[in-house]
């Protein structure tokens, strides 16, 4: 089967010291960092257990074998996680959780199909987590693993990082500060070609159906990153609609620019929008971002601060290979 993206060819990898970073990484003017792990305990709080976590640091080239020894370990039932960096002005990353468990082997499709993806882009973090037993593997932006377990599976996991030529390490060794890594500098991985998957947006679209993914986020409040409440804010949409009559594969973008209080909001209003473009139908959003009021596009800059009612400023369908174009319709 045809792989639905291509890694550019174009770029060096970036090595120091015998340790190797994803191709994501442009530049890293910062010491490279001790290969290892190391371990950490966190007392569990309600329900959650108590459980040992183990963040190790390895070099590319080693990476993908490590994790496949410890992907085998999981259960039946798993819930897929992705991080990635957030254009909505209220929050720096969006998280997505796995709305229920799935089948480990359909979580295990999509990560050997995407996982060049995962393991070379600087911008996305992922991972993998259960109930019972509780177990988490999380890869971050900086391709550290952290592998959280309870105690009686932690030596199931040392002995893999051993068995990986790993070896227990103080925590100031392999990590380096965040100020440090913060300095680092990230480019695009992927080729840009109209038939290949080209960016973040359009991998979270198809993992949303593979892995049930929804944004850990309630749909029924607007609150910043933390818990204060927004009120009514401007959003800015891009909805994939299609035929209400034909084929889902002729599905379209339309964007939208409103004031609205939830996410759920949002979408109510959208449909509603539909209603006047009866072909339509809303299939689901491709992105949904709160946009500060001082971002706001020209075409809203007669718009005065303090937004006191919901409204759609703006709806226009577009041809799916013209986003930018004229539409084919508008409300």
């Amino acid at each position: 089967m045809t792989d639905p993206f291509k890694i550019r060819s174009d770029v060096e990898r970036v090595a120091c010291e015998g340790f190797a970073y994803p191709l994501g990484v442009e530049a890293a003017e910062v010491r490279p960092p001790d290969q290892g792990y190391c371990v950490t305990w966190t007392e569990g709080e309600a329900d959650a257990p108590d459980t040992y976590a183990l963040c190790v640091v390895i070099s590319h080239e080693r990476l993908r074998p490590l994790l496949a020894e410890i992907l085998s370990r999981l259960p039946e039932r798993v819930m897929g996680i992705v991080e990635v960096g957030s254009r909505d002005a209220f929050r720096a990353v969006d998280v997505f959780l796995s709305a229920k468990p799935i089948a480990i082997d359909r979580f295990l499709d999509a990560w050997l199909r995407f996982e060049p993806i995962f393991l070379e882009d600087a911008s996305l973090a992922v991972g993998v987590n259960t109930e019972t037993p509780f177990m988490e593997v999380f890869i971050d932006q900086d391709k550290r693993v952290t592998v959280h377990v309870e105690p009686e599976a932690k030596g199931e996991i040392e002995a893999i990082l051993v068995r990986h030529g790993l070896q227990e390490r103080d925590e100031t060794d392999i990590i380096v500060p965040e100020e440090e890594m913060e300095q680092m500098e990230i480019r695009p991985i992927l080729v840009e070609d109209p038939g290949l998957i080209c960016d973040v947006d359009q991998l979270l679209m198809l993992l949303r159906y593979d892995w049930l993914l929804v944004l850990d986020e309630d749909v029924d409040r607007n609150v910043d990153a933390v818990g204060r409440n927004l009120g009514r804010t401007l959003w800015h949409a891009v909805i994939v609609v299609e035929p209400s009559d034909g084929p889902p594969g002729d599905a379209v973008y339309a964007s939208a620019w409103l004031a609205a209080g939830s996410r759920r909001e949002v979408e109510g209003m959208v449909r509603d929008c539909l209603d006047g473009h009866p072909a339509w139908s809303f299939r689901e959003f491709y992105t949904l971002d709160r946009v500060a009021f001082d971002d706001r596009p020209e075409e809203l800059s007669q718009l005065t601060p303090g937004i006191s009612q919901s409204e759609v400023f703006s709806f226009i369908i577009e041809d799916m290979d013209d986003p930018g174009g004229h539409g084919v319709g508008h409300g």
